[in-house]
């Protein structure tokens, strides 16, 4: 496989990580200021939510779920965020590489190399 897909691959797969990882650690934030934490929890699930679904864009229910984890009390310490990058990039990593692949290279380009039917002219954006 090319080295600079993979490269380009992998630094996508780690911010993502690193901007989950800074979502999950914002909405821990509401247990510095218990009660006023919790009122900022009402503004922040949404945007949370959001976030989630703009890193994400095919896991809508778990953006939903991380936006009301966030606005009910005391369950916000589920790392949501964190969560839905692991199932995408841990559990699903053959279907998102192939899929980042496609974008990058082609449905038949992919297909030939996974297959390994010819050599793979490979040509980027």
């Amino acid at each position: 496989m090319n080295e600079f897909l993979m490269k380009k691959y992998n630094k996508i797969k780690y911010t993502k990580l690193a901007l989950s990882i800074l979502i999950d650690s914002i909405g821990y934030l509401s247990y510095i200021l218990p009660a006023l934490g919790e009122f900022g929890d009402i503004i922040w699930g949404p945007m949370s939510g959001l976030f989630i679904f703009m890193l994400f864009p095919g896991k809508l229910k778990m953006a939903i779920f991380g936006a009301v984890e966030e606005i009910i009390p005391f369950i916000d310490f589920i790392p949501t965020a964190y969560l839905t990058w692991r199932k995408v990039y841990i559990k699903e990593n053959t279907k998102t590489l192939s899929e980042f692949l496609k974008r990058e290279i082609g449905e038949q380009q992919v297909y030939d190399e996974m297959t390994d039917n010819r050599h793979i002219d490979v040509r980027l954006k």
